[in-house]
């Protein structure tokens, strides 16, 4: 959903987490909307409930690297929270679900080892992998040629990008030409900030007023700045943005802008699984488990119970995406 790192959200102690969804909850917005179904790991160290069916293929298992085999888990890193890729079950709690979770359990357990689900800050994620203290990223990653300057992606999803504005869209947004002279929520670091920050300029070259971004840590201050009237929008990728609007304040608090120009603007393209260069074997073995979960059904049951049926692939291919 991004070009550059995206989506840095800081939740380095329970406390802080705790902080913060104090004072989002006294606002009456919470942290991270309600995720659709509980699951039965541990912090991510144990299988979920879409990995309960997946039985374990043994000629998947010999294709990855010894590492792995020997150690018996893959480290994934990733950043919480982005619903509906990967949140936590409850506010305050540990324990992630979302698509990105559910769907690394799964293909650990086609390829018979388990997966970690390891939070750390966004712009952190690849150097992870570049360091060895990560084997991939799971997080709703735009597969980009920039990114691929660093790693190799197996493309699981598509998406584009929508505007999520406030219930009843009091700002009267239609697409990207409206944003002229209007505030509009962002993350730090994101492809989002960086296009919006080109779209302004754009709109000064043309004599028209720029867009005033109030930059934020995560997600969920850039929803509070749109509940309480701080921000008329926030421009997202649709997947995250769809979920927002159904899950919130019970549907009750954002809708969804949608227009052909936000996603000419702000790009959009395929998602994948990064993966360091040299991995090849690992690569491979995620490939081919991909696969195996699309043509079982296991796949799809996945997107459609975070509903996200529209953003579905059906080939498991590497580095497919573009800018």
């Amino acid at each position: 959903m991004k070009v550059a790192p995206t989506r840095t959200f800081l939740m380095t102690a329970v406390a802080t987490a705790a902080g913060l969804i104090l004072s989002l909850g006294a606002c009456g917005l919470s942290a991270s909307p309600p995720a659709p179904a509980a699951q039965t790991a541990d912090k991510g160290n144990g299988a979920s409930a879409a990995a309960a069916s997946v039985a374990a293929d043994t000629a998947l298992h010999d294709l990855l690297p010894q590492r792995i085999k020997s150690a018996g888990v893959i480290r994934t890193a990733t950043n919480i929270p982005y619903p509906p890729w990967e949140m936590y079950e409850t506010a305050g709690g540990q324990q992630p679900t979302g698509i990105d979770y559910d769907l690394s359990q799964a293909l650990a357990a086609k390829l018979g080892v388990r997966a970690s689900f390891d939070h750390m800050a966004f712009d952190g994620m690849i150097p992870a992998i570049l360091a060895g203290k990560a084997d991939i990223v799971m997080a709703g990653l735009f597969d980009t040629p920039k990114r691929r300057a660093s790693l190799n992606f197996v493309d699981y999803a598509k998406d584009g990008y929508s505007m999520l504005v406030a219930k009843g869209n009091p700002g009267n947004l239609q697409d990207v030409a409206d944003l002229s002279g209007k505030t509009v929520a962002v993350q730090s670091s994101t492809s989002e900030e960086a296009s919006l920050d080109k779209l302004s300029t754009r709109f000064k070259s043309e004599g028209k007023p720029g867009v005033t971004l109030l930059r934020f840590p995560g997600d969920s201050e850039a929803f509070l700045a749109i509940k309480s009237g701080k921000a008329v929008a926030r421009v997202q990728a649709t997947s995250a943005a769809a979920y927002a609007v159904k899950t919130f304040d019970n549907g009750n608090a954002f809708e969804l802008v949608q227009a052909p120009s936000l996603t000419a603007q702000f790009g959009g393209g395929i998602e994948g699984i990064g993966v360091a260069k040299s991995d090849a074997e690992l690569q491979t073995a995620l490939q081919k488990a991909l696969q195996a979960l699309m043509d079982d059904g296991t796949y799809r049951k996945i997107l459609a119970k975070y509903g996200a049926e529209s953003i579905a692939l059906t080939k498991a291919e590497i580095n497919q995406g573009t800018e």
